[in-house]
This record gives structure tokens, C-alpha cells and sequence, in this order.
């Protein structure tokens, strides 16, 4: 192996450990893992160049070779790090770790990420807040879907004779999967292997261009019988070498950088290192990178459970992180990693079918026995059941009171939408109302129309994914799957369609409206928002819009269980304080001020959980959590606001005629 290979593996495994280990001052960290890919592209170009693909037995020996060094530690890692969640995390945290072990059991956990990110109501669970022991294991998969495809992909280069059509191949596939990759979902594009593939040929480029490069060098020998002069003329090559490194030094720069440039900017400068060969550079012949390099796959898979078990807000915490992983890391190293991969053919057939069986047994105990199910005093116990009833969304303990007339909408199903749509059975009064946007509206409108007590002629509710109801966040999430736009304009033709007295415009608020305000009179936000405001004026004759409300983080009521049974007394910690979040909200709230409408109300629900400077996240009494896990509001949360809804209904009544 290359000491400057070991070296660079060496950086980037130190560059994702002070990524997780502290996610807000190395912002840049996670790109440690792009290295990480086009080292495995770089290696796994140049084993399998050197040894053909000629038939299925090579590509055998290819399989062996790569499982035999992964899979022991990998199938040893899954039950052992099981085994530690059921005795470090709470009860409300086995769910997700469970599910994402049999992901990484079958070496698919980035395709479970992907899997719950596009489902709305199960976001939760793909997020970095999710207290989840194997969110580590997205690389491996890609990597090992990687190492099943490469032979093929080197198979099929073989049939090109030349280094150069094969540089050629290398650099298009390198230069148009990286425009395919920045264009496409981030979520899914960061999970899928194939929009990944840039990368891994990144590393394919650098070796056929040091290929190429030497053919030439040999046509040129040959033809004047001399070498010919070197390339760096005027800097030398471990001074180009330092000059590259400190490129990737930008992954622990303490400022956030955009990835869109970043990340092709530390794939190809990694893959110009490769190039390079460059064996004169101090910093690539470092002693102890090198020993990082060999210890990091173990380190990789050591340090992120370590982080989710012990790591909180305190420096002492953070010390015994470090010092546990580094430990774990290097008994592990050097009397298991080692060791296994001195074995024969048998003893690995042998091992890993052990560990198979050991997944398996620590899979379907964790499930069955009750030796795993905690224990609380009575007070906790009911704290805990109460919290989960209220799990996993509003509508499954608080169902609809009456039974939808209307649920179809073809335009949204053919546009493959994720929506919720309901037109009420007619009622008693006079007056038809809408309410638009997202998943709020689902949260609260059942809560709204109860206050009318059926005093409306008509009701139809519809949320959608990603919506607003009266603005769009930018043509740059439309390229990453938003509906923001597109949905928009569904709504507007609904509301021109049924012409409703009473909108409202109900949702949670993405970040793009917290962009700050340079020129009222340019803003390209509040410009959506009044021109559209100003469509829907013509059609009705109130419209009432849900303020920015306070935004919980994702996994909040995990969370707030785990605080519950395990730290009751740090409790408190968890409401927001209302100076950050005003701060937070700051530009968002004055675009709501700056709308320009005669017939708006917007109403704030915040102020229903402000309690002496703080926004509460939970009933001090009956520790009943306001939030879900997936940021919307519970029962008790919703029923606050009831007295906010039943003044708006008690003032359209009074108000609004019908027309």
C-alpha cells in the first residue's frame, strides 16, 4: 500500500471524526468521506488493472479479496453496537436503531435513508437529530455497492485499447455524474450509489491520466532515446503536493462552506494527490497519518456510536469520546482486524458465519426478550405511555370527526404528490371556507373547524408537500424535488374554482423566508407573497395567515423521553429561548409585516407558548411533549391554541356575510 494513499486515508477519517465530534465548529468534516471514495476508486481501478477481468472466476477473487477485508469487522461492529443501544439509549431510540442495523446487516442503510426522506411523515428518521448508532453505515453501502459493480466497469474498459479513450471515458463519466449529482435531490443524490459514481471514477481519472502520461513518455524515450524533461519546471513536486493538501485542509475550516462547490473541488483535488505519486512530501510520509490510515476503517465504524452513546455538552464528555474511541479502536485494530486477515479461505467461511449467526440470535433477542425492556418508577411509566400515544402523527390518535365527501385529486396523484386533500360534508351555515399549505394544515384544521361548530356551508382543507399556500422558496429546490412552485399553482386555481369566503394559508415555514431583507421594494419573497396575497383578494373576502412559528428540531419527542427517564432535571433545557428564536424568525416575520393586503389577518400561535422568555416544549405539570417527531404539534399543543381559532371563528361569524 502506498504510505501517501495511507496518509490522505489517514487525513480523512480525522476530518469525519472532528465532523461528528464537533458538528458546529468543523462544519466542513463530512467531505472526509468523499476521499474516502475516490481512494476506493483510485485502489479498486488499480487492482483490477493489474489483474484482468477475464472471466467469472476473476471476478470471484475479486468479490473474496474485498469481503474478506470488510465484512468480519463489519459483521462483528452491527451486533455488538445493537447489543450497547439497548443498554446506553433509551427505549424510544431501539425503533430506528433497529431498523437501520438490518439496513446495514444487508448493506443497505443508504437506500433505507432514501427511503425515509422521501416519506413525509418518516423524515424523522433519516435525520442527523435521530440519536441512531449506524447513520455511519451510508458510506460502507455505497462502497460495497460500488466494489459489486466496479468489475464490470473495468471489464467493459478493457474493450478500449487505448489509455487515452480510456482517460477519456473516465474524465466524461467524472464530469457528467458530478453535474448529475449536484442537480438532482441532495438527499437522494447523497445516499445513491450510482450519482456517487463521479467520484469513485474521480479516482479512476488519476490513475489512466498517470497511465497515459507514461505511455507518452515512453513514445517520447523511444523516439529521441532520452528522457524527456520534467513536467514541473518551476515549482517542485512536493511543493505542488503541499500546496494541493492544503486544499483539503478546507474540510476543517470553522466556517461553513456551499458543498456545490466544495465537494467537486476536494473529489478532484484528492484525485489529482492520487496523480501526483508524490513520495518526497513530508506530510504524506507522516508517521502517525499512516497509522491513522491503517486504523481507519476500524476508527470509522468505532467513533460514531461512541459520540451517540456518551458525548453531551461538557468538555469532559467530549475528552472520554476521544479517548474510548482511540482505545476501542486499537485493541480492535490489532487483535481482531489483524488477526482475521492472516486467515485462509476456511477460517473466513467459518468466522463469518459465526457472526452471521450472532446478528441473527442479537437481532431476534433484542426483539423478543424482556431482559432489554427498561424499567421506571410509576410516575415515569405513565409519563412515558402518555407521551407515546401521541406518536407518530396527530391524525392517528386525533382522526378526522367527519368523513370526507371528496378525497381524490387526479392533477396531484399524475404529478406523483405527496397531499392530503378533503372536501366536508356540507354543514349548517353559510359561509365556505378553505384552508391551503402544508402538513400544518393537517395539524390544525380539524382544531379550526371545530370552533365553527359547523357553521359553514362548505370546508375543504388540502395540504401538500413542501407548499406554503401563498409563495415558493426559490427555482433551486424546485431542481431538488420541492413542489413549492408547482403546487402553488394547484392552489390558486382551487381557490379561483370555489371561490371561498374564508382562506387560510397554514404552514411551517422552510428557511428560505428567513433570508435576510436588502431592499423591501426587491425582494423577490415578499414580491411572491403580495402577488399572490393580491390573486386570492379577488376571490374571497378574509384571509387568515399562520405567523412563523417557532421550529422544533426533528426527533423532538425521542428526545424529550430520553430527557424524561434519564435526566428529568435538565428538563427546562429543552424549551426555546425566545431571544434565539426571534432572532431566528427576525427576517420572516417582517416580510408577514410588509404583505400588502386589505382583507389579511395574520394570526401568531407562538404567543400561546411564550412563558417568561421562553417558548414551552412540553406542560410543565403533566409533562405532556407539544411536539412529535416530526416537528409538528401534538393533542395538548394544538389544544392550546383552541382559544386563538375559536376568536377567529367567533369574528368571521360576526364579519363575513355571505356573498
Amino acid at each position: 500500500m502506498r504510505v501517501d494513499i495511507q496518509c490522505l486515508r489517514g487525513l480523512a477519517i480525522l476530518f469525519v471524526f472532528l465532523f461528528h465530534l464537533f458538528p458546529f465548529t468543523f462544519v466542513n468534516g463530512y467531505l472526509g468521506v468523499d476521499i474516502f471514495f475516490v481512494i476506493s476508486g483510485y485502489l479498486m481501478a488499480r487492482n483490477l488493472t493489474h489483474s484482468k477481468i477475464q472471466n467469472v472466476w476473476d471476478i470471484f477473487k475479486f468479490y473474496y479479496r474485498r469481503f474478506r477485508r470488510i465484512l468480519p469487522l463489519y459483521y462483528l461492529f452491527i451486533p455488538v453496537t445493537l447489543v450497547f443501544v439497548h443498554l446506553f439509549l433509551g427505549e424510544f431510540w431501539w425503533g430506528v436503531n433497529r431498523r437501520y442495523s438490518v439496513g446495514a446487516f444487508f448493506l443497505v442503510s443508504n437506500q433505507v435513508f432514501i427511503h425515509d426522506a422521501h416519506q413525509y411523515f418518516h423524515q424523522y428518521l433519516a435525520d442527523g437529530t435521530s440519536i441512531n448508532a449506524f447513520i455511519h453505515t451510508w458510506s460502507l453501502g455505497v462502497e460495497m455497492q460500488f466494489y459489486l459493480l466496479v468489475p464490470f466497469i473495468m471489464f467493459g474498459l478493457q474493450f478500449l485499447n487505448s489509455p487515452l479513450l480510456k482517460l477519456i471515458a473516465v474524465i466524461l463519466t467524472t464530469f457528467i455524474g458530478m453535474w448529475a449529482f449536484l442537480l438532482i435531490n441532495a438527499q437522494f443524490s447523497f445516499n445513491f450509489m450510482f450519482l456517487r459514481l463521479w467520484q469513485f471514477s474521480a479516482g479512476f481519472t488519476a490513475l489512466f491520466w498517470r497511465d497515459f502520461e507514461k505511455c507518452e513518455k515512453a513514445k517520447s524515450t523511444m523516439k529521441i532515446g532520452q528522457e524527456p524533461s520534467s513536467t514541473y519546471q518551476f515549482l517542485r513536486k512536493d511543493d505542488v503536493a503541499i500546496c494541493t493538501i492544503a486544499i483539503l485542509f478546507l474540510c476543517i475550516l470553522p466556517a461553513k462552506l456551499d458543498e456545490i462547490y466544495l465537494r467537486p473541488l476536494i473529489t478532484l483535488t484528492a484525485a489529482y494527490l492520487f496523480y501526483l505519486e508524490d513520495s518526497s512530501c513530508k506530510l504524506l510520509r507522516s508517521t502517525f497519518l499512516k497509522y491513522m490510515g491503517d486504523i481507519s476503517y476500524v476508527l470509522y465504524l468505532v467513533h460514531w456510536p461512541v459520540i451517540t452513546f456518551f458525548k453531551s455538552t461538557t468538555v469532559t464528555s467530549n475528552i472520554f469520546c476521544i479517548v474510548l474511541t482511540f482505545i476501542i479502536t486499537i485493541i480492535v485494530h490489532h487483535f481482531f482486524e489483524k488477526q482475521y486477515l492472516k486467515f485462509d479461505f476456511k477460517s473466513i467461511i467459518l468466522l463469518l458465519t459465526f457472526l452471521l449467526a450472532v446478528n441473527a440470535f442479537v437481532q431476534w433477542s433484542t426483539r423478543e426478550h424482556q431482559f432489554w425492556k427498561p424499567t421506571y418508577i410509576p410516575r415515569t411509566q405513565k409519563i412515558v405511555e402518555e407521551n407515546l400515544a401521541m406518536l407518530p402523527f396527530i391524525s392517528a390518535y386525533e382522526p378526522r370527526k367527519d368523513k370526507c365527501v371528496e378525497t381524490s385529486f387526479q392533477e396531484l396523484v399524475d404529478n406523483g404528490y405527496v397531499f392530503d386533500y378533503c372536501n366536508y360534508p356540507k354543514a349548517n351555515g353559510n359561509l365556505s371556507v378553505m384552508a391551503l399549505g402544508n402538513s400544518y394544515v393537517l395539524n390544525f384544521n380539524d382544531h379550526i373547524r371545530s370552533q365553527f361548530n359547523y357553521n359553514y356551508s362548505e370546508w375543504r382543507s388540502l395540504f401538500v408537500r413542501d407548499s406554503f399556500g401563498f409563495f415558493y422558496d426559490g427555482e433551486a429546490a424546485a431542481l431538488r424535488g420541492s413542489h413549492s412552485k408547482s403546487s402553488l399553482v394547484t392552489m390558486r386555481n382551487l381557490v379561483q374554482l370555489h371561490k371561498p369566503d374564508i382562506l387560510f394559508l397554514i404552514s411551517r415555514y422552510s428557511d428560505y423566508v428567513k433570508g435576510p431583507i436588502l431592499n423591501e421594494e426587491t425582494d423577490r419573497t415578499l414580491e411572491k407573497m403580495n402577488n399572490n396575497i393580491a390573486f386570492y383578494e379577488k376571490y374571497v373576502q378574509k384571509i387568515y395567515i399562520l405567523a412563523p412559528h417557532p421550529l422544533y428540531p426533528l426527533n423532538f419527542m425521542n428526545s424529550f423521553l430520553q430527557y424524561v427517564t434519564r435526566k428529568p432535571r435538565e428538563l427546562e433545557t429543552l424549551h426555546l429561548k425566545k431571544d434565539e428564536v426571534d432572532e431566528e424568525w427576525m427576517y420572516a416575520r417582517e416580510r408577514f409585516s410588509l404583505i400588502k393586503c386589505k382583507k389579511c389577518k395574520v394570526f401568531d400561535l407562538g404567543e400561546v407558548f411564550l412563558d417568561n422568555e421562553k417558548y414551552l416544549t412540553f406542560d410543565r405539570q403533566t409533562k405532556l411533549s407539544y411536539v412529535d417527531n416530526g416537528i409538528h404539534l401534538t393533542g395538548p399543543a394544538v389544544k392550546k391554541c383552541d382559544p386563538v381559532f375559536k376568536n377567529i371563528a367567533t369574528e368571521v361569524m360576526m364579519t363575513v356575510k355571505r356573498r
